[in-house]
């Protein structure tokens, strides 16, 4: 193992770990949840729209429903009474279209959650993906049965928020003084630990660099989960 340090502790010795899901875990080579979005904004908005100026990286799927509704004009008071229905309805879209789902995990992920599970440490998920649109793509992925907590967007527009809603389920798992770490591959998903003052892994196996990402000062930069078992990608 590598001598890799999060403010002070070796990384594998957190008591609960909060991990993002695109990005971080797995990558998506499949655009039904991207269309999901769209089906929702119709329904929001009446005609059709897309995700174009919209920052979707680190964003939660109502937060980007919000942005791309603004970005459209159209009043809020029009869209946000019909927000629940519309979260279901991207859920029902994913759910019809699984099986064209092409979610893999990224190198070496599954033997860093291995690794976790096996030294008895909570598992979680803490992401801006709707729950059964998260789920979808962990199973889908053959991840989801890491996890025992999750923080989902459903009711969280926020990242900061949905991190917090993630830490206290894995405090009543692991206990109310559990010494959390969250792993994600965002500007955001680091301000969003900071905000809960939590250590955070960024990882630059997303769309952001290892530079972009030391500008906000997470706890530990790595290019790739390799590097936490000092081993060379092949």
């Amino acid at each position: 193992m590598t001598a890799s340090l999060v403010q002070g502790r070796p990384w594998d010795c957190f008591d609960a770990y909060l991990f993002d899901i695109d990005g971080t875990l797995l990558h998506c080579a499949d655009a039904v949840h991207y269309f999901a979005f769209c089906d929702a904004l119709k329904q929001l908005s009446g005609r059709e729209l897309t995700l174009e100026g919209v920052t979707a990286h680190g964003n939660t799927d109502v937060g980007i429903l919000r942005d791309a509704l603004r970005l459209a004009g159209i009043a809020e008071a029009v869209w946000r009474p019909r927000l629940p229905s519309a979260r279901e309805a991207m859920c029902r879209f994913v759910e019809a279209h699984r099986a064209e789902l092409r979610a893999n995990a990224l190198p070496y992920v599954p033997a860093v959650l291995e690794h976790l599970r096996r030294s008895g440490r909570t598992l979680g998920i803490a992401t801006g993906n709707l729950r059964e649109i998260g789920r979808m793509k962990l199973e889908c992925a053959g991840l989801l049965d890491f996890f025992t907590v999750a923080g989902w967007s459903d009711e969280h527009e926020y990242r900061a928020d949905v991190f917090r809603a993630a830490a206290e389920l894995a405090r009543s798992v692991a206990g109310s003084a559990a010494a959390i770490c969250v792993v994600g591959d965002t500007p955001a998903d680091v301000l969003a630990a900071h905000a809960n003052g939590l250590p955070v892994i960024a990882m630059a196996t997303g769309v952001h660099t290892v530079n972009e990402l030391r500008l906000h000062a997470p706890s530990l930069c790595l290019s790739s989960f390799a590097e936490l078992f000092a081993v060379p990608l092949s």
